[in-house]
């Protein structure tokens, strides 16, 4: 017997063993048939879009029966109906769920692949497409099951909630502060990060804070969300290595078979090495305070002008706003390109590129143009598709139907009006996040918007290729392969205080960790 099948066996038993024993404690909790029961997990988007949602649906629909909870306990609420398969919750919003484990091994989500195959609608008025083909392409495809187990294969279980792209926010009042207005401007390449960098650390600006000065440092982070750097680097990984090479690398395979080296491309070790030079100590470039931060505090410290940059999603004004009282003029830029393209486009069209060039070719491109006098279509269009890659967690935050659920067919309809364009505006005004669709240019805010706000809906309703972190392959969810391998995650073992390591450093040491582990993740998917 192979040990996927001995790990779908026992999986099986437990399910039966575990269902038996909560028969003997009482029985399932069960939901009320005809009143749909939803539950959405309040993080950073706020609590109010899944009610007005509700508010929405019920003037579409005044026979229908609605309940809505939202606070932060949600997600714990979700983990223990998946795993009890006991709920009266019919729909769940949380920001992340687990298919391949909860369909292997507790059989406790819904197949919703029915909604993804019907329309959008408000009320009477159906929309002219599907809610699959509503949804951007690189998100909707994760919502299905990843693994090999043939009675899952091809089905939908999840459908994306409110989540927008996160990238690199700059405090306009900290660069004022620390350069002069008018003397900075957004870093478009990697090599222009860093003479930013250099610039803001030369000019030992202060700020006063209830009293006290504080130095005003390039970057400011939160040791306790260290992984919010990867909204950062790992788009250097696409943008030097390609989407094949980015899928490659979630995946762990080379034309669909597992490889050691799919999880380490060359183009990881160049995003660690710019990484490794913004976080090492020694550089100065973060507060020095920020390993010991939490992430309200930073949020906090970065809006008092105390460093210049942040690494962070949409959601951040939001969640600033109930942590915080300060304020600044704050906005959300592009990824920057990183400089090492220059060479990679060299190499492969045969031409000369600085990067002074591939900072005009990026400024074309954020204006509009199709085209720039005296560059190739060919060496343009790699610079696009570059600057188009952006990171989000679409691909988390969701939401699902558990399978013990009475009102399926309620849950659906409802998400097809959360699909709608009305309810699509709902939740932007909401949540101030769009949900992935690709009519996001065609639906507008509603009321002033703040120059955070304006800045996230341009990157969302331009030129954007979401990216993402994914564990929808066995080789993740079952063999348990993190995004990292060993106990030290990388932005920790780089910008430690003492002993910290290079990306090089770094990057032998993850395969080494690997090449020990491989076999053992063999058995395991088979």
């Amino acid at each position: 017997m192979t040990m996927k099948r001995m790990c779908k066996l026992l999986s099986s038993l437990l399910a039966v063993v575990f269902a038996l024993g909560m028969s003997g404690c009482g029985g399932k909790l069960k939901g009320v048939k005809g009143t749909l029961n939803i539950a959405s997990f309040e993080g950073g988007y706020g609590s109010t879009w899944a009610t007005a949602l509700k508010d929405a649906y019920i003037a579409h629909n005044p026979e229908a029966k609605v309940v809505v909870t939202c606070n932060p306990l949600v997600r714990e609420t979700a983990v223990t109906a998946l795993q009890t398969n006991m709920t009266d919750v019919d729909l769940f919003f949380i920001d992340g769920v687990g298919v391949g484990t909860y369909c292997e091994n507790y059989g406790s989500l819904a197949d919703i692949s029915e909604l993804y195959s019907l329309s959008p609608k408000a009320g009477e008025n159906e929309e002219n497409t599907t809610v699959k083909d509503k949804i951007m392409p690189e998100v909707v495809s994760e919502m299905t099951y990843g693994g090999d187990w043939k009675e899952f294969e091809n089905k939908y279980y999840t459908v994306p909630s409110p989540s927008g792209p996160c990238s690199l926010i700059l405090n306009a009042d900290a660069l004022d502060n620390a350069l002069g207005k008018g003397n900075w401007r957004e870093p478009r390449t990697t090599d222009e990060l860093f003479a930013l960098c250099d610039a803001i650390t030369a000019a030992q600006a202060k700020v006063t804070v209830s009293g006290v000065k504080h130095t005003v440092y390039p970057f400011i982070y939160s040791g306790e969300a260290v992984e919010y750097w990867r909204y950062l680097y790992y788009p250097w990984i696409a943008q030097y290595g390609g989407l094949e090479t980015w899928n490659n690398m979630q995946n762990v395979k080379i034309n669909g078979e597992y490889a050691q080296e799919a999880y380490r491309p060359e183009a990881k070790l160049k995003a660690f090495e710019v990484l490794e030079r913004i976080i090492k100590r020694s550089n100065g470039y973060c507060d020095s305070s920020s390993m010991n931060n939490s992430f309200n505090q930073t949020q906090k410290y970065f809006l008092q002008g105390r460093a210049c940059m942040y690494v962070t999603g949409d959601w951040f004004e939001m969640e600033a706003e109930n942590s915080s009282d300060y304020k600044a003029n704050i906005k959300m830029i592009r990824t920057p390109v990183i400089s090492e393209l220059a060479s990679v486009i060299e190499s492969e069209s045969g031409v000369s590129l600085t990067d002074e060039k591939l900072c005009e070719i990026i400024g074309a491109l954020d204006d509009g143009a199709e085209q720039l006098d005296g560059v190739s279509d060919e060496v343009f269009e790699k610079v696009r598709v570059a600057r188009s890659y952006t990171f989000t967690l679409a691909n988390s935050s969701v939401g699902f139907v558990p399978e013990v659920s009475v009102n399926k067919d309620m849950a659906i309809d409802f998400l097809r009006f959360m699909y709608s364009d009305e309810g699509i505006k709902i939740v932007l005004r909401e949540s101030r996040s769009y949900l992935p669709v690709v009519n996001a240019s065609q639906i507008n805010a509603e009321g002033e918007l703040s120059l955070f706000r304006k800045s996230v809906n341009e990157i969302m309703q331009g030129d954007t290729k979401y990216i993402y972190s994914s564990a929808r392959d066995p080789i993740h969810y079952r063999a348990g392969l993190d995004t990292y391998v060993g106990n030290e995650k990388p932005e920790v073992a780089m910008g430690k205080k003492t002993g910290a390591l290079s990306a090089r450093e770094y990057f032998d040491k993850e395969g080494r960790l690997l090449s020990e582990k491989w076999s053992d993740y063999m058995k395991v998917v088979g």
